[in-house]
């Protein structure tokens, strides 16, 4: 959720726009020294998570799965003995699974359109990193943090989280294997499972056979038994292989995976949601929990329905549950301090939004929003600070100017915002249709300079991106 904290700063907009001006004059040498600073692995681990979120989001899917470390998901949710002994066919069709367990999860809606935003390394030592990753799926946006690891075939994807929510990718895949994905087989039990149901089809071909001959002349039986020996012969093929399959394998896969009741709940809910039917949500929310869902997603789920509804108490219980659920639901903190900023309470917003930095990882929005609220309370040295992280985040010139246009768009300051755009119309750099739709912009989207703006025939026509590697925002 964006902030549009314009309404509550008013009173400082001066103040903002002087420490915006030193910020934006001094920190393009600091962030390029921040860049620097990380290390090569840090850069590698960054480059190599865009690209395959990039797969992600936007094709060929081949490289995203591919990029995912299966072997080593499995091996840790269902145990390293029982993986190594499993078979080839077995071990491909659990790989199957997760793969599209990961995919389905960050897939885009069928039509619409998705980016990497915004990329940032969350930890810079040992073998495992962490990279935050910004998707934008139009206009909205869905914060990821990729666990990746540099092994002897090339950095790979340990897990994904849905940071909001605080979704493990990998661990929510041990629910859908469910606790009896795979046991031990029991040799005899199963050969005769497997050989039973063969030999009674073998038997009631060779009953229909005796029962037909019969009445069949001696010129015809035999041909009655080629026909016959047709089916009996597939019966008796497939048994074997059953059978002999049955003997090698030392474990056994579930037949179906479990059910997970709250699933369909949990379509409901977001679908009551987006249709703006709040207390229908909630009460599909509540349902889920009690057929078993994560709760800490629901309970933030259930808080944001609460909001939209204009419930802050509720939203409030809501968001703390969240909070308290381990793993905890970090979006929870972001929502808590977005509502203390509504009501002017810039001290708990920065308190709430500080936690959910610590939590989650940083990103570009809840930096400039801190920013801003830093501003408000009188402190410019930790403004700039914010504002110098967030500009190390989204990278190349033209994102940097549009995180600048973003700011001063939280000011209420249309023509600085204005300003910050203008080279990179001038480059047709500026996709005026997404702009109008960028919730960020919503503190100006009245204001006389901004509606002139985006009323302006471009001089060049906005740039589309067609190569392969994560596109430039505009």
């Amino acid at each position: 959720m964006t902030f549009s904290p314009c309404s509550q700063i008013t009173n400082h907009k001066s103040q903002i726009v002087f420490v915006l001006a030193i910020a934006f004059c001094t920190l393009a040498v600091c962030a390029s020294r921040a860049q620097d600073a990380r290390g090569p692995d840090a850069e590698e681990a960054a480059d190599f998570a865009r690209r395959a979120a990039f797969a992600a989001v936007r094709g060929p899917q081949k490289i995203f799965l591919e990029s995912i470390d299966a072997d080593g998901i499995l091996s840790r949710l269902i145990g390293g003995a029982i993986w190594g002994q499993l078979t080839e066919r077995q071990q491909a069709l659990l790989r199957s699974e997760l793969r599209e367990h990961f995919a389905q999860a960050l897939a885009p809606v069928s039509g619409s359109t998705a980016e990497v935003a915004w990329a940032s390394v969350a930890s810079g030592a040992g073998p495992l990193m962490r990279v935050d990753l910004g998707l934008r799926y139009g206009a909205e946006l869905l914060k990821t943090r990729w666990s990746v690891r540099r092994t002897s075939r090339g950095w790979t994807v340990e897990d994904i989280a849905l940071v909001d929510p605080g979704l493990s990718l990998a661990d929510q895949m041990r629910l859908v294997l469910g606790p009896r994905a795979v046991e031990p087989r029991t040799s005899l039990a199963q050969v005769r499972a497997h050989a039973l149901p063969r030999l009674l089809g073998l038997a009631a071909i060779a009953a229909l056979v005796l029962i037909v001959m019969r009445r069949l002349p001696r010129d015809r039986r035999l041909l009655l038994w080629l026909t016959a020996a047709v089916p009996a012969l597939l019966f008796a093929v497939d048994g074997w292989l059953a059978v002999r399959r049955a003997s090698a394998e030392r474990y056994v896969l579930a037949e179906a995976l479990p059910q997970r009741p709250w699933r369909a709940l949990e379509s409901t809910a977001l679908e009551a949601q987006r249709e703006g039917l709040s207390e229908q949500a909630r009460d599909a929310w509540t349902r889920a929990l009690e057929a078993g869902a994560p709760r800490a997603p629901v309970y933030y789920q259930m808080g944001l329905a609460a909001r939209s509804r204009g419930d802050l108490a509720e939203a409030r219980a809501d968001f703390e549950n969240a909070l308290r659920e381990r793993p905890p639901a970090p979006g929870a903190a972001k929502e808590m301090a977005s509502i203390a900023l509504g009501e002017r309470r810039d001290v708990d917003a920065r308190a709430w939004l500080e936690r959910y930095l610590t939590e989650a990882g940083p990103d570009p929005d809840t930096l400039a929003t801190l920013a801003v609220i830093q501003t408000n309370l009188q402190d410019g040295a930790a403004a700039v600070a914010a504002i110098q992280s967030a500009r190390t985040l989204v990278g190349p010139d033209g994102q940097r100017a549009e995180l600048e246009a973003q700011v001063y768009a939280r000011t209420g300051n249309a023509g600085a915002a204005v300003e910050a755009l203008r080279p990179l119309a001038a480059e047709g750099r500026v996709d005026r249709a997404a702009l109008r739709a960028d919730p960020a912009y919503l503190p100006i989207a009245t204001d006389d300079a901004w509606v002139a703006f985006l009323a302006e025939t471009p001089a060049v026509p906005p740039r589309t991106s067609t190569s392969g590697a994560p596109p430039r925002r505009p």
